[in-house]
């Protein structure tokens, strides 16, 4: 025992010491590792771009911050000018001339706002905030240059006025070196007002400032200034809900809000106990097992449904106001593709100022709540289905995340800036073309192509004139399912493959002959917005300047006939052209005027 006792005491004396050369190693690699971590650290922070990260990591941060404490007789803004609009409060000259029609954007810098005994002003920054920072840092709208700025974007969280002292966050707006009483700079909130009275707009005095706001009334929004935004939902941005197919569903009318005013409760009961089974009134579950998320649970007396995947269940969905007039159940319903029925008065909707919100949603003025039944029973079910599309398509384009918020805010006022650039209402509200969706097995696109049989040499000739008649569309401006890439590369009949690797040429046309072939249907040819031109295409050495291009484009044809054992290429004389391209009324009046002729 003793022996094991004085070998145990002398164990470290025993441990062979480091070679000199390890040492250097080691020490070495951990220099490396701590300078990237320090460079990490400097990579994530301001000002190019915010990790959308956790409040915590923030809150990690917020201690190296330069810090500006607030005595308590700092400037405080005013409360706010309700007569503000563009010509008045905003100085458009400070965005001078910009040949790409930008504004360009300024974010100030992180600090750490204390009053004059050391307490924060407002709590750490939160995540939709770092976000929101974030998306526009990586945005053509950003400039970290100050003096080049036409708006000013403070570092300042006031998403959700609850957690803001109201009185010291206006000082500190007051402390920012642009200030200028607000002029050109733009406040994001999503969460307004307060106990007990809740009010619609910001309380933080803010001079002239822009708002961009989650609950606007009629009373304190300032149109063609301010900018309504969504009520950020961060459940429908976690729970994926795929695309459903539009039409009329189980229930026809559901209510999923907890915690609703008790007289529109009464209404919809009301409702429901007339109509039966085709309304379903939910609230919140007070029977869940422990450990079960309640905010994704919605309950009918006893019965549990999951949420928001209920709303897919429903044709209309009732969004009802609360305590705040903007409601996060509105990016849910829109999600899920119900028609939402906003029964909100003097709500001011998200982007109004460009979304036509008569084409995804049905608003009830709240006195007519017991007649909302039959006012849905009477739109017709062509355009209920219209309608669920729209809905869908408006949270996938302005509503799925904060990103989405934040751009379509600064494209709003770039537009009231360079307005000969905006956007035109059919670009804010009519999806993405989908004629090729409607499509799935045919090769949808433009400019069209034709084969001819030439009598004379007794084979097939390549077209390319314009002509009534069509047999192919060119793949560099071609839609398609993405099965026929599957069998382009694996099913390809014969050599064709290899053909087209050696002549480095009719890939397009050896599409065209698949898709013909697995279908037996023709293409469909559309119409370019524009006719098509390519200066930078006269290049002496293009491809399709070649002399033997169209020779060998007219051999392929032949080659892949053969091959296929048969000519499956269809001719038609149809193209598809929007609506009122060629009607003769004025250009002016016409939604597409500037349709090419290709």
């Amino acid at each position: 025992m003793c022996a094991a006792v004085k070998h145990s005491t002398r164990g470290p004396a025993l441990i062979p010491r480091m070679k000199t050369k390890h040492r250097i190693y080691y020490v070495a690699l951990f220099s490396v590792v701590l300078l990237g971590l320090l460079a990490t650290g400097v990579f994530q922070f301001w000002p190019h771009s915010i990790e959308a990260s956790g409040d915590w990591a923030v809150e990690k941060r917020s201690a190296a911050l330069p810090v500006v404490r607030l005595p308590s007789d700092s400037p405080v803004p005013e409360r706010g000018d309700l007569s503000c609009r563009m010509h008045t409060c905003f100085d458009v000259y400070r965005c001078g001339f910009n040949p790409k029609n930008k504004i360009k954007v300024y974010i100030y810098s992180l600090k750490k706002y204390v009053d004059e005994l050391g307490a924060p002003v407002s709590d750490t920054i939160s995540r939709e905030y770092n976000e929101l920072l974030s998306a526009i840092a990586d945005s053509d709208y950003y400039t970290d240059d100050i003096s080049r700025a036409c708006l000013f974007v403070p570092s300042i969280d006031l998403l959700s006025q609850h957690a803001l002292r109201i009185r010291e966050t206006a000082q500190a707006l007051a402390q920012l070196s642009r200030w200028d009483r607000g002029t050109n700079h733009l406040l994001f909130n999503m969460l307004p007002g307060g106990p007990p009275d809740y009010n619609t707009a910001l309380d933080v005095p803010r001079d002239r400032a822009l708002l961009a706001g989650g609950g606007f009334s009629t009373w304190t929004y300032r149109q063609g200034y301010d900018v309504s935004i969504p009520v950020y939902s961060p459940l429908s941005a976690e729970v994926a809900l795929p695309e459903k197919t539009p039409g009329l569903r189980r229930y026809f009318l559901l209510s999923s809000q907890m915690a609703i005013h008790p007289e529109y409760r009464e209404e919809l009961e009301a409702l429901q106990a007339k109509h039966g089974e085709a309304l379903l009134i939910l609230d919140k579950c007070t029977n869940l097992s422990e450990g079960i998320l309640s905010v994704r649970k919605r309950c009918h007396k006893h019965q549990v449904f999951d949420y928001p995947q209920v709303l897919q269940e429903a044709t209309f969905c009732v969004v009802l106001r609360g305590a705040r007039l903007g409601q996060a159940a509105l990016s849910d319903v829109l999600q899920a593709g119900c028609v939402p029925v906003i029964i909100a008065d003097a709500y001011i909707l998200p982007f109004s100022e460009v979304l036509d919100w008569k084409r995804a949603s049905v608003v009830v003025p709240e006195e007519k709540i017991a007649d909302v039944y039959s006012i849905l029973q009477s739109i017709p079910r062509r355009q209920i289905e219209e309608m669920q599309r729209q809905a869908r398509w408006f949270w996938e384009a302005y509503f799925r995340s904060i990103k989405a918020i934040a751009l379509a805010t600064l494209q709003i006022i770039n537009d009231r800036i360079y307005p000969y650039a905006a956007i035109s209402y059919e670009e804010w509200n009519d999806p993405p073309a989908v004629v090729w969706r409607e499509f799935p097995d045919r090769l949808v696109g433009y400019p069209g192509r034709l084969h001819l049989w030439d009598h004379e040499m007794n084979k097939w000739k390549y077209e390319s004139e314009w002509t009534n008649e069509v047999s192919m569309v060119l793949t560099g401006a071609a839609f398609y399912h993405k099965y026929f890439n599957y069998l382009y590369t694996y099913k390809m009949p014969g050599d064709i493959k290899n053909w087209v690797d050696a002549h480095m040429n009719c890939e397009d046309i050896a599409m065209n002959f698949l898709v013909a072939n697995v279908t037996g249907k023709a293409v469909i040819k559309v119409t370019p917005r524009k006719k098509f031109k390519c200066p930078e295409c006269t290049a002496i050495d293009g491809l399709s300047l070649d002399q033997t291009h169209m020779v060998e484009r007219s051999e392929c044809i032949n080659k892949f006939a053969s091959v296929f054992g048969t000519m499956p290429l269809k001719v038609v004389e149809h193209r598809a052209d929007p609506v009122l391209y060629k009607d003769d009324f004025p250009e002016k009046l016409k939604s597409f005027p500037n349709i090419g002729s290709l």
